[in-house]
C-alpha cells in the first residue's frame, strides 16, 4: 500500500501547475511590502505526523473576501518531488490572531479531501492538516 502512495505521490508531483505558483512568487518578491498585513509570500517546512516524512513549504497567502483567503501552496515531497496547490481558508480575528480553516480536494493521486486549521500572526502560520492515510503540520515564517 505504501507504495501505491509513493507512486501516486510521483504522478500528482508530475500533473500538477508549477509554473504558475513561481510566476505569482516572482512577482511578489518584485513588488514593496506595504503595511504589515499577513498577505504575502511565507516560508518553512511541513511534517507529517504519520510517517515523519518533512519537506519545504512555500505559501502565497492572499485575502480574497471579508474573512476569506487562499493559501497557495509549493510543497517539496521527497526531496525532489514538487506539488502546488491552493487551499480556500475562512478566517477569523481571535485575541490578536487569525484563526484559519478549510479543506481542498488535492485529488485522488494527491489523498483526497485535505482539512486545515490554524492560525497566523504576523510573525509565525502554523496549520495542521490531516486527510484519509496523513496528517502533520506546517510552520511558516513570512519572507520580507
Amino acid at each position: 500500500m505504501n507504495l501505491l502512495r509513493n507512486i501516486s505521490h510521483v504522478l500528482a508531483a508530475l500533473f500538477n501547475n508549477r509554473a504558475d505558483f513561481q510566476r505569482r512568487w516572482q512577482e511578489l518578491a518584485a513588488q514593496p511590502k506595504i503595511g504589515s498585513g499577513l498577505e504575502g509570500r511565507w516560508h518553512g517546512e511541513w511534517v507529517s505526523a504519520a510517517n515523519g516524512h518533512r519537506g519545504a513549504l512555500k505559501c502565497l497567502l492572499t485575502k480574497t473576501e471579508a474573512g476569506e483567503y487562499e493559501a497557495m501552496f509549493h510543497a517539496t515531497y521527497a526531496r525532489f518531488l514538487r506539488v502546488c496547490y491552493s487551499v480556500p481558508l475562512h478566517g477569523r480575528q481571535i485575541e490578536g490572531k487569525l484563526k484559519l480553516e478549510g479543506e481542498a480536494d488535492l485529488g485522488q493521486l494527491a489523498g483526497g479531501v485535505y482539512h486545515y486549521e490554524g492560525e497566523a500572526n504576523e510573525t509565525a502560520f502554523n496549520c495542521t492538516y490531516r486527510c484519509a492515510y496523513d496528517h502533520g503540520t506546517f510552520y511558516l515564517k513570512p519572507l520580507r
